[in-house]
């Protein structure tokens, strides 16, 4: 019997040190074999190919050329950024299973795997820990003014009053609102609970199984008008589709409170920036800490950079050492499952 072919691609991101993790799959009768992304040696370069992905689709990113020479016999394509697309999927014959080692999978194309009835997995959770730690982290920053402080002070100029001195609060004595409960939300959840803070929560897509996970979390799951009324901090953490696109727009904004923040880890087109903007400017909000733009990098003439009511950082929430390496774990104990010829868990189109 042949053994499974296991072709997997690494990148600067995933490098060939950690995707090496795939080779202890090879005591299930597999072979294992890595070849390189060559465009995307640095994680530069990765963060603009998952913006060309999110804005313009599959067919806008480029081919892997070494992905495309390869993967005639692969019966299992591992990828972080590279693009499972038409042309890998028309090619590879054998193809039997699609990993994208990513929380998103916007590097693959889902209706053409489906159709040809093969599995697509992710890692969705990889990168939730430090997205989680860094919501928390723009929260804190953005209220306690010390993103602004620094800039000031590196400057040259000793500042001891904000724009919003008369709302600079303790987090215990905060309500904040969630918008969405997945592996990351339900996360800082966590998290600020140890700051003794009011947790509010509103998950458009959760069914009456994980509202109860919600409340038995201790957590109260309200409507969207009554989060917005209510928190001190409203939090981004939705998936980016065509159902949340403008999530948070002008009337949505208008609800919150004028000492409130803004707060988006999460993906950008879920927010009119326009809309975002008019808050602050007319400070209708009173402030927002921003992680991802409808245009990365940002242009000089951006109006974020206009304010001073917004902490902004460049697309980095998800970054750190260790989600790397825990894709290649939730991939690993995936295909493990599959090489045993047990049921995956994270399959995320059939």
């Amino acid at each position: 019997m042949d053994k499974t072919k296991i072709l997997c691609v690494y990148d600067g991101g995933i490098t060939k040190e950690i995707m090496s993790a795939m080779s202890g799959l090879e005591k299930y009768d597999a072979e294992v074999v890595m070849v390189e992304d060559t465009d995307m040696v640095s994680m530069a370069e990765i963060t603009d190919r998952m913006g060309v992905l999110e804005k313009g689709g599959i067919e806008a990113a480029p081919d892997c050329q070494n992905l495309l020479d390869a993967c005639e016999d692969a019966d299992v394509i591992v990828v972080h950024c590279a693009s499972i697309n038409r042309h890998v999927i028309d090619k590879a014959k054998n193809l039997k299973v699609a990993a994208v080692l990513r929380g998103g999978y916007e590097n693959a194309d889902v209706p053409y795997l489906t159709e040809k009835k093969i599995p697509l997995i992710n890692a969705p959770w990889r990168s939730a820990e430090a997205v989680s730690d860094f919501t928390v982290g723009m929260m804190i920053a953005e209220n306690k003014n010390i993103a602004r402080s620094h800039k000031l002070l590196m400057e040259g100029k000793w500042c001891k009053k904000y724009v919003n001195q008369s709302y600079i609060h303790n987090m215990k004595n905060c309500t904040v609102g969630l918008i969405g409960y997945g592996y990351i939300g339900s996360r800082v959840c966590k998290k600020l609970k140890g700051f003794g803070c009011r947790i509010i929560v509103h998950d458009p897509f959760a069914n009456e199984q994980q509202i109860k996970q919600i409340q038995a979390d201790g957590v109260e799951h309200v409507d969207l008008d009554t989060l917005l009324r209510e928190s001190d901090f409203v939090s981004l953490h939705l998936r980016q589709s065509d159902l949340t696109y403008h999530f948070i727009g002008k009337e949505e904004l208008a609800k919150m409170k004028e000492t409130a923040y803004f707060i988006n880890t999460a993906r950008p087109l879920i927010v009119d920036t326009d809309a975002l903007v008019e808050a602050l400017k007319n400070r209708t909000i009173g402030g927002a800490a921003i992680d991802v733009y409808d245009e990365e990098p940002l242009s000089e003439d951006h109006p974020y950079l206009q304010l001073d009511n917004i902490t902004i950082t460049p697309h980095i929430a998800g970054t750190s050492s260790d989600t790397m390496a825990a894709s290649v774990e939730i991939g690993y104990e995936e295909l493990e499952l599959y090489l045993q010829g047990k049921p995956m868990r994270n399959i995320r189109n059939l």
